[in-house]
């Protein structure tokens, strides 16, 4: 990746590797990112990233419920029909309200990955087949008609700028939602306000019929096949392919191909190309075109994107929302579909602008956070991973592996205690070997589906996850799907605060217990971006998991799927030692540890969550020697003899030792720093 990143410092990690060739921690292994110098210590190895829809998430401001017309007959009044996928009502001012209650900080969310904001199509299209249609509204933020404008239907740009800002107060980071391959559909009503393309006679009485909406009645009002001229009034044949009259066919292979139907921006064409003419009529008609116009010259200008091509025009355009509003992030929406190039011309421009952003802004909350701009893109079916998206501007990569299948089976979640201490270990391992690599790990999306199966355990499982990982909205609260003939929307109910606050389908305690676990997450930065090391228990599973790098260091231990209101005894092995007070998060219980072990009940949900009382202490190495690791004040054969017995499992290190065993100082204690304490002590080196 060629971002530039902050030097690390080396100092000891504790990490559990599979093989045989290295000792159950390991020194100076490196996250993803290190941890800012502001006060602050957040790091993306640790985000809770929290996704909701905005239309779907909270209402705070009904009069802009029906922006653009949006649901109205022709006489202006709210028509009666299926509002399964059509506005809601959900808004910036409505989700401000939730931050500023502090919902996110009490489930431990440090991240906030809010749906497209921009200005989408105003009409609809049809979802469904012809038999069981309703209107498709843009609610999700897919189908942008405008990126320079925000979508009224979300709220206002002082409400745009109150949400960023009240996240950043409570310490959350903003990811927004883009798209780079496509714009929304052509729709009758869009046709109809901007004049492009060609509409039959009597296209009203389809449109507003909303009580037998009809693709094959909605469709047969639009002449796809002729009116070339009409038709490049909409974005025009140098901007996408359409396969319609005046426009290139869609092409093969996910660069060039439709997705669902929708027209493809050719994101990797070179050469300048005009503005759409949609975009001219409407800024025309609004009256910024000149300076809209003169901004977006100065836009290409001050990030040196050269040609005006498809590519930079939409890179411009989302840079300059970055740079006016100190966004943190994006999710990027059909990554496999967009060109390698075109990605890391957006993280290059847009890592730019939040520097200027916080360079212009500098007694602003945010302004003094040193992390770089983060993406994380979505390749449907990436699993953990590193490949070419991580070079192209991608900081981590959305991870299926957990998820439902693309029409909602398969949502099992998280694995069972026989194989969950595995994937633990695998996933610490992969992150921390490559300071490149993150992944964001899920169980439910609008997308494939929600994961439903024993949200206490999948609770636990997903948040005590190393990496980044996402909660969908309601996960928390077992908020269920809404019937609808397309999976996709059954996916988008409306937040269920009524079940929360009456505790209906025990919402309320899934809530309790999900802010318990993501609370100790966040509290914890060795719960993402420590080490792994697996840990006997008398019941269910337990792990321990470390952290020390640039002057921080964190050690937890947890117990997972343990069964109900049972008393758990924990072998420590090297994560507390004999004499240190815990105590169980999860309870507020608190013991000491004993013989090297340590023991809690489970509670009602099989969920331990033990810290250092007072907080972690890092091992004080005194004087030793490096390699001196039984501690006799001699560097000799019994150092690389007990070096050899610890990899061979026969001989176990406590984390002083283990600081001193990585002779070599490559971050892992194995054979090799026996074999150089044995040459040095032959005076070989």
């Amino acid at each position: 990746m060629s971002k530039l990143r902050r030097a690390l410092c080396l100092v000891i990690t504790f990490i559990m590797v599979m093989s045989m060739g290295a000792v159950a921690f390991t020194a100076n292994a490196e996250s993803n990112n290190a941890l800012p110098t502001s006060a602050s210590d957040f790091t993306w190895d640790n985000a809770t990233v929290y996704f909701l829809l905005t239309d779907r998430f909270a209402n705070g401001n009904e009069a802009n419920d029906h922006s653009y017309n949006r649901g109205l007959d022709q006489n202006g009044n709210v028509a009666d029909y299926n509002t399964v996928a059509s506005f809601q009502g959900g808004d910036f001012k409505g989700l401000t309200e939730k931050i500023n209650e502090g919902y996110f900080n009490d489930l431990g969310v440090n991240a906030i990955w809010v749906s497209g904001w921009y200005e989408q199509q105003h009409g609809y299209s049809v979802g469904g087949d012809g038999k069981n249609s309703f209107p498709h509204y843009a609610y999700h933020g897919y189908y942008a008609l405008d990126f320079t404008e925000l979508d009224q239907n979300f709220g206002t740009e002082e409400e745009f700028k109150a949400m960023i800002d009240a996240a950043h107060a409570k310490g959350i980071r903003v990811v927004m939602d883009v798209v780079m391959n496509h714009p929304g559909y052509n729709n009758i009503y869009d046709m109809n306000e901007y004049g492009y393309g060609v509409l039959k006679e009597g296209w009203e009485d389809v449109y507003y019929n909303y009580s037998a909406v009809n693709q094959t009645n909605y469709h047969g009002k639009i002449d796809y096949n002729t009116g070339a001229d009409q038709w490049l009034n909409w974005w025009g044949k140098d901007w996408m392919r359409a396969g319609i009259a005046g426009y290139d066919n869609n092409g093969v292979g996910p660069l060039q191909e439709s997705v669902t139907y929708l027209p493809d921006f050719k994101t990797e064409a070179e050469g300048a190309v005009e503005l759409p003419q949609i975009l001219v009529t409407k800024w025309t008609r609004e009256g910024t075109l000149e300076e809209k116009t003169a901004e977006l010259d100065a836009t290409f200008e001050k990030y040196s994107l050269g040609e005006k091509t498809v590519r930079n025009h939409i890179v411009a355009w989302y840079a300059q929302w970055v740079e006016e509003y100190g966004i943190d992030g994006f999710r990027c929406d059909t990554a496999k579909h967009v060109d390698l190039d075109s990605w890391k011309a957006l993280d290059e421009a847009c890592t730019k602008a939040l520097e200027n952003w916080r360079t212009a802004n500098p007694d602003a909350i945010g302004a003094d956070w040193d992390e770089e701009f983060w993406m994380t893109g979505e390749h449907f079916g990436q699993n953990l991973i590193m490949n070419d998206y991580y070079d192209s501007g991608f900081d981590s990569m959305i991870n299926f592996a957990f998820s439902p299948n693309a029409s909602g089976g398969a949502d099992n979640g998280m694995l069972k205690a026989s194989n969950i201490n595995k994937t633990y270990q695998t996933y610490a391992d992969t992150i921390n070997k490559d300071e490149d690599f993150n992944a964001l790990t899920y169980i439910s999306s609008h997308d494939t589906g929600l994961c439903r199966k024993d949200l206490y355990y999948q609770a636990s499982a997903l948040l005590l996850l190393p990496g980044g990982v996402q909660i969908f909205y309601g996960d928390e609260s077992n908020r269920q799907y809404v019937e609808c003939t397309i999976h996709d929307h059954e996916n988008r109910s409306f937040m269920n605060w009524a079940d929360v606050d009456t505790n209906a389908n025990e919402s309320a305690d899934y809530l309790v217990h999900w802010q318990t676990v993501g609370k100790f997450r966040n509290s914890h930065v060795a719960v993402g971006a420590g080490s792994h090391k697996m840990l006997e228990a008398t019941n269910g599973t337990a792990f321990a998991r470390i952290y020390d790098k640039n002057d921080v260091y964190d050690k937890v231990v947890c117990v997972i799927d343990a069964d109900a209101n049972t008393d758990v005894a924990i072998t420590m092995s090297g994560a507390f030692s004999n004499g240190t007070e815990v105590e169980n998060v999860y309870t507020g219980e608190k013991a000491t540890v004993e013989g090297g072990k340590v023991t809690f009940n489970s509670g009602k949900n099989g969920t331990i969550l033990i810290e250092q009382v007072g907080g972690a202490v890092r091992p004080d190495t005194g004087d030793f020697e490096l390699g001196d690791v039984n501690m006799d004040g001699k560097l000799n054969i019994k150092d690389a003899t007990a070096i050899q017995k610890n990899t061979a499992k026969m001989l176990e290190f406590d984390d002083i030792q283990t600081l001193l065993a990585d002779f070599n100082e490559d971050g892992k204690v194995n054979v090799k720093d026996a074999t150089q304490i044995q040459k040095v002590i032959a005076g070989l080196i």
